[in-house]
């Protein structure tokens, strides 16, 4: 997935993230669980269930995966 590139959407498509909504989607996008997630960043699983929940509706995307694809495609995530 790291390796799909699609041409640069305009600023005006883009829904911007907060900067701990990225890190959670980067994750996701690892394959990570939302329980995996908090160990990571050292926060709580409820915690991090809230910022993939925004993550969700600010994306329009129907659940976790969803939003994870879309927010790597976007260029919202970036991987290491």
């Amino acid at each position: 997935m790291t390796q799909l590139t699609l041409p640069s959407p305009s600023p005006d498509n883009i829904c911007p993230l907060s900067p701990r909504e990225r890190e959670v989607m980067r994750w996701a996008a690892e394959g990570k669980t939302s329980y995996e997630i908090g160990i990571i960043l050292g926060l709580a699983e409820r915690t991090i269930n809230f910022h993939v929940a925004k993550a969700i509706e600010k994306l329009n995307a129907s659940n976790k995966t969803h939003a994870a694809v879309k927010a790597v495609l976007l260029g919202l995530v970036a991987f290491a």
